[in-house]
């Protein structure tokens, strides 16, 4: 009966009563689930305390989930997707296997699986694991079970220095998680990075590190001299200029909650007019898709 609602997987990744950075690898569970973290950090969480960075090498063949505990007592654990959750009746007998990165060679790996219901967030950045400077990124704030009325979501930065993005988050009732978009401080550095917590009363936390890499992107003046949103403040009003020689082939609009406010798909969008229209003073994110690149601005409706 156990198996046959099975609502979680958990790995722990407590290394000692000390301060760790540990990382997970490789996980199977029989025939059926497989993570390889090779491209992305495949939608797992962090539990406990400390938290947890996907890492694009280094790992058994690819990228790995790397792990900072923060040595407060807690275990901290890796916990599987949501996609995960459902009847394991047919893995009875079958193999848990999955690598462990440490350098305490006596740590014995841990898991657990759940039956009982779990509330609990889920941070997770589905189009892309690093943050280069002077861009953003959507941040998605899954949860589980689907609320059956609104819950609010506080979304605490480490370093607002180098990550900027809202202060909380709403999930409608009936929904499984809302987005929202972090972007670079002004003034962030290549190199630095913040701890990104979703907590809600009744719910596990989540956190996930993001670092800030490369460049490219919001407010980065070369590629503003290639592909321009102006005037910036402005009305509502915007002008696109584009000197890139190619072809603007659609442009998106977003409001800082990852909501599309604005979108436009044509040949050529190169020297056009957009008038979003209706929207309340504010900041927002304008993509720009020219051929194999794509431009990324803030601009302020005042």
């Amino acid at each position: 009966m156990f198996m046959s609602n099975v609502t979680s997987f958990w790995v722990r990744t407590e290394m000692h009563n000390g301060a760790d950075v540990g990382g997970l690898d490789e996980v199977e569970i029989g025939d059926t689930y497989v993570s390889t973290f090779d491209l992305s950090s495949e939608e797992w969480t962090s539990g406990g305390d400390g938290t947890m960075e996907w890492m694009p090498s280094d790992g058994v063949e690819g990228g790995f989930l790397q792990i900072s505990d923060w040595a407060t007592g807690e275990y901290h654990w890796m916990i599987s997707p949501f996609s995960w959750a459902g009847d394991w009746s047919d893995l009875i007998g079958q193999n848990i296997e999955f690598w462990v990165k440490t350098d305490r060679p006596s740590y014995e790996g841990k898991v657990k699986l759940t039956s009982n219901i779990i509330s609990r967030l889920a941070l997770n950045l589905p189009e892309s694991n690093t943050l280069p400077l002077y861009d953003s990124i959507l941040v998605e704030v899954g949860i589980t079970p689907v609320p059956t009325e609104d819950v609010t979501v506080t979304l605490t930065n480490s370093t607002p220095s180098c990550i900027s993005l809202p202060s909380s988050i709403v999930i409608p009732a009936g929904a499984s998680g809302a987005t929202v978009y972090a972007s670079t401080a002004d003034g962030a550095v290549i190199g630095c990075f913040s701890v990104i917590e979703a907590k809600s009363s009744g719910y596990l936390t989540s956190r996930m590190t993001i670092n800030v890499l490369g460049t490219a992107g919001i407010n980065d003046p070369a590629a503003n001299r290639m592909v321009n949103v102006y005037p910036n403040p402005g009305n509502g009003k915007f002008m696109i200029s584009n000197k890139s020689e190619k072809n603007i082939e659609r442009i998106e609009m977003y409001d800082l909650q990852g909501r599309v406010v604005f979108e436009l798909h044509g040949k050529d969008l190169s020297n056009t007019e957009i008038i979003p229209g209706g929207h309340a003073p504010g900041i927002f994110l304008v993509r720009m898709y020219v051929k194999d690149e794509v431009f990324t601005t803030k601009v302020i409706i005042e």
